[in-house]
């Protein structure tokens, strides 16, 4: 069970870095529709 609670995690640090990327650092989600609508 903590070898598959220790992949889970691994997954979730991987996608939270992979979202952080996408929004270069951006949380904010009116800061990536201004940058749409420009």
């Amino acid at each position: 069970m903590s070898k598959n609670f220790i992949n889970i995690f691994h997954g979730v640090i991987i996608a939270i870095f992979i979202f952080s990327f996408s929004a270069c650092g951006y949380k904010a989600d009116p800061v990536y529709t201004k940058t749409e609508q420009r």
